[in-house]
């Protein structure tokens, strides 16, 4: 085994865990998993004592990930191996993914998306289990209830993740394991473990750079500061307590597309447009989502910071002008009446609404976004600065129970821009959300001029009517009028709406 392939004391540490539940919590990239896939070649490859392996994330490129790094050590230790292509199968609505890699000794390591049924029919005497990024899988505590056959037979579960709020599935399991409750063994190793043990000299030795007590002090800071205040979280194994995070990093990064974010592949469909008004201290900000089919695209996102309102009006103009917006949704809250009310006169009262973004009505929009990222229904950039506002906006429990949206201030300000070093108070989640839920709700009223061509309302995926002929639509074109009329609220019921 070359050096550069061999492992760090807290990895092997882990590979020697021989406990029946094994959790690791742990900081971020410090190469558990690689580690994880030795383990798991070494295992089917033993002769007589061999088992299968069975390997669950979050998402498809970490399932994919984990067989190509195991086929990496089948290679690197010389066992014969054999790896199947990906199959993809439909479950619960979703379309979930496996990878597999056969053993000569006729055993398996088979990597699938997380769902309770993978586990299930699975465990005989000697096969082993492993769940990555446990608290962010779906419905934790059912796949949990599901691996538990694999101690049955004497096989082993072995549970990694980061944490994801005190009160996740797996900080509770890692404090019964501690106090005694149920048996087994937690390892945790945080970024500084992981650093004092070697993790940044293995990184230098890969990437050819000059390893110093300075550089690694630097990039420590660097990386601490990208993390901001998720850092205690996500690289001290430290859960968040109290409020938790209204989107998940899977839900992010599993929505991340590298297509999205490119005005240029605007396709001329439906347009939904979100504004988040602001004028000093806060972003100005325009998120443009196109639908395709049943899923947004987010193909442009406009911000500014500490322009007048003659400017925020010219760059909205300028995005109603490049696209074909059905609706308009402003954060009409404060100093965003005037802006509101300026729009509806340029584009028409119907095409333009006005978001109080307070109370109930802040809820439904945040949920709006949030339900897109759930059924994984929206595509966006991979940025920095949108993961940091994306990510910034916490929940927590109300007086009455209903859950409440905050978005942590500092003492200087609020959350910090990490592109800029500016603040910013998760403008871009919220121009996203107005956008997503003006596109939620596109089967209400409206009414609108076609300025000479099809209103984009009609591809929205309704259809049209024209000239007294039905074209199995809901929308209708009225020619003398000039206008695209949307249907009653009786017509949307006898649809099934």
């Amino acid at each position: 085994m070359t050096a550069l392939r061999s492992l760090l004391p807290y990895q092997t540490a882990w590979l020697r865990e021989a406990a029946g539940i094994a959790l690791m919590e742990k900081s971020r990239r410090i190469g558990i998993s690689w580690a994880e896939a030795l383990g798991a070649v070494r295992h089917v490859a033993r002769k007589s004592e061999a088992g299968n392996v069975y390997y669950q994330s979050y998402a498809k490129d970490m399932t994919s990930g984990f067989i190509s790094d195991c086929a990496e050590w089948a290679e690197s230790v010389q066992l014969a191996a054999s790896i199947a292509e990906e199959e993809a199968f439909e479950e619960g609505g979703r379309k979930s993914w496996t990878y597999r890699i056969e053993a000569a000794t006729g055993k398996e390591i088979l990597a699938m998306t997380s769902s309770p049924r993978g586990f299930r029919s699975k465990g005989r005497p000697r096969d082993r289990a492993i769940l990555d990024e446990a608290a962010f899988v779906d419905d934790l505590a059912a796949v949990l209830k599901a691996v538990r056959a694999f101690r049955m037979w004497g096989g082993q579960v072995r549970i990694i993740s980061t944490h994801n709020g005190e009160s996740s599935e797996f900080a509770l399991l890692c404090a019964a394991i501690r106090d005694g409750a149920v048996p087994g063994a937690v390892h945790r190793v945080t970024f500084r473990d992981a650093l004092d043990q070697g993790l940044y000299k293995r990184i230098c030795a890969i990437t050819g750079e000059t390893w110093s007590p300075d550089a690694e002090a630097q990039w420590e800071a660097d990386i601490r500061a990208e993390y901001g205040e998720d850092a205690a979280e996500e690289l001290d194994c430290i859960p968040a307590s109290g409020a938790g995070h209204w989107l998940s990093w899977p839900m992010i990064h599993g929505a991340e597309h590298e297509l999205a974010g490119l005005p240029e592949h605007y396709s001329g469909g439906a347009c939904w447009i979100g504004v988040d008004v602001a004028r000093r201290r806060d972003l100005f900000v325009i998120a443009i989502l196109e639908q395709l089919g049943d899923v947004l695209w987010l193909r442009e996102l406009i911000w500014a910071r500490n322009i007048t309102f003659s400017e925020q009006d010219a760059l909205l103009d300028e995005a109603v002008g490049r696209y074909r917006p059905v609706r308009i949704a402003m954060d009409q809250t404060g100093m965003g009446e005037k802006p509101v009310e300026d729009a509806k006169a340029r584009y028409g009262e119907v095409h333009v609404e006005g978001v109080i973004m307070s109370g109930p009505r802040r809820l439904d929009v945040a949920t709006a976004l949030r339900e897109a990222f759930e059924d994984s229904l929206i595509r966006i950039p991979k940025l920095q600065d949108l993961r940091g506002d994306l990510r910034s906006v916490r929940t927590e429990d109300g007086p009455t129970g209903a859950p409440r949206l905050i978005v942590p201030r500092t003492k200087e300000g609020k959350g910090e821009d990490r592109a800029t070093g500016e603040k910013t108070h998760a403008d871009r989640f919220w121009a996203i959300a107005l956008a997503a839920a003006a596109a939620a709700g596109n089967a209400g009223p409206f009414e609108g001029a076609s300025n000479g061509r099809v209103s984009a309302a009609i591809a929205a995926g309704y259809g049209l009517e024209t000239d007294g002929e039905p074209e199995s639509g809901l929308y209708r074109f009225d020619v003398d009028r000039g206008i695209v009329l949307s249907p009653t609220s009786s017509e949307l019921r006898a649809y099934g709406f």
